[in-house]
C-alpha cells in the first residue's frame, strides 16, 4: 500500500493525494483554448497539454463537438501547478497538469449546465 495521504473534499473534486485528484467539470478545446471548468464552480483551469494524455483528450474534443468551444463533461485525475504569469495560461485562475482521463461524456450533467460560460 502506496504511504500517500489522502483528504477528501468539496464537490468539485472528489479525494485530493498530495499529487493528484479526480476533478470533474467541463473541458473546452479550441483556438487557444484548452481549459478546464470544475463542476460546480466558476475558476476556469488551464489544462497542460504538455502530454500524450492531453493531446488525445484535445483531438477528441475537437473531433466530437460540432460548435467551437462546445463543452464536454470529463473526468480527470491531475493535480493544480499554479496560476503562469504569462503565456495563453495566464488568463486563467491556475494550471491543471493532467495525468489521466477517466471518463469522457458528450452528455452535460445537470450540475453542470447551469455553469456560467467560460470567460
Amino acid at each position: 500500500m502506496s504511504s500517500m495521504v489522502w483528504r477528501c473534499l468539496g464537490l468539485w473534486f472528489v479525494c485530493l493525494s498530495a499529487h493528484a485528484a479526480l476533478w470533474q467539470g467541463l473541458y473546452r478545446a479550441g483556438a487557444e483554448v484548452n481549459s478546464f471548468q470544475p463542476c460546480p464552480g466558476n475558476l476556469v483551469y488551464w489544462l497542460d497539454g504538455s502530454n500524450d494524455v492531453a493531446l488525445s483528450l484535445r483531438e477528441y474534443a475537437l473531433k466530437h463537438t460540432v460548435r467551437p468551444y462546445q463543452p464536454i463533461y470529463v473526468e480527470l485525475v491531475g493535480e493544480l501547478r499554479g496560476k503562469q504569469r504569462t503565456g495563453v495560461a495566464a488568463g486563467y485562475d491556475d494550471v491543471l497538469q493532467l495525468q489521466s482521463v477517466e471518463a469522457i461524456s458528450l452528455q452535460l450533467p445537470e450540475i453542470c449546465q447551469q455553469l456560467p460560460p467560460e470567460g
